[in-house]
């Protein structure tokens, strides 16, 4: 799946269909990456990427692997800016909500993403939507 910066009008807002991607991580970084440097927020002073455009990959990162280790599968990934607030939604075709791992729990191969995740988001909610459910995560820039 290709993103590119067509995909991404108006410039504040755009949805990408996940579904049947092999690469939906990858594509889903892809897309936050043009929707934060379109506005200006993806580079620190530096020139490498901010502290707070690294956070919101590594969130999208985090819920897009979920969808595809714990659902059959994303099916979309909506993201819209205002003003500093990022807001992520991905949304999936599993009705089982999403809870973090207790930490004797957690092992080698994961059970952290979550957690990770509302360490580093301001708001986070998940909502039944259709035949599925929706994770909507949101972060200050």
């Amino acid at each position: 799946m290709h993103v590119s910066l067509d995909t991404l009008r108006p410039a504040r807002e755009c949805t990408v269909n996940l579904a049947g991607s092999v690469q939906a991580v990858r594509c889903a970084r892809r897309a936050v990456s043009l929707l934060l440097a379109r506005q200006g927020m993806l580079r620190g002073p530096d020139g490498g990427r901010s502290e707070r455009a690294e956070a919101a990959l590594l969130v999208v990162s985090e819920l897009v692997t979920n969808a595809c280790r714990h659902t059959p599968g994303p099916g979309h990934l909506r993201m819209a800016l205002s003003g500093e607030r990022l807001m992520l939604e991905v949304g999936d075709l599993s009705r089982r909500m999403p809870c973090p791992v207790a930490p004797d729990d957690r092992g080698p191969w994961g059970g952290f993403g979550l957690e990770l995740v509302l360490e580093l988001v301001d708001e986070w909610s998940a909502v039944s939507a259709g035949q599925g459910k929706t994770i909507r995560a949101s972060l200050t820039m």
